[in-house]
């Protein structure tokens, strides 16, 4: 595993520190693999939603299946939590 340093002000020092205490990772070092690996997470999410939104944007959904969608979202919206 690589090293890096890394510069904090004290502000965020202390909001790291505090994130370790309640969150439950034992060092400050795994809590910025946890952090670094949510932001990859949410940058993927974020270029496979755009996709999707390109690829409908080419090709809309037809009558039927938005029918189809909105059957599915209010059977789901029914179901148990």
């Amino acid at each position: 595993m690589s090293q890096i340093a890394v510069r904090l002000s004290e502000d965020e020092l202390h909001q790291l520190d505090s994130i370790v205490r309640q969150s439950g990772f034992r060092t400050r070092a795994e809590a910025v693999r946890a952090g670094i690996r949510r932001l990859s997470a949410d940058a993927r999410e974020q270029r496979i939603s755009a996709a999707y939104a390109q690829a409908y944007a080419r090709a809309p959904l037809t009558e039927d299946e938005t029918q189809v969608l909105d059957l599915a979202r209010t059977l789901a919206a029914e179901l148990p939590r």
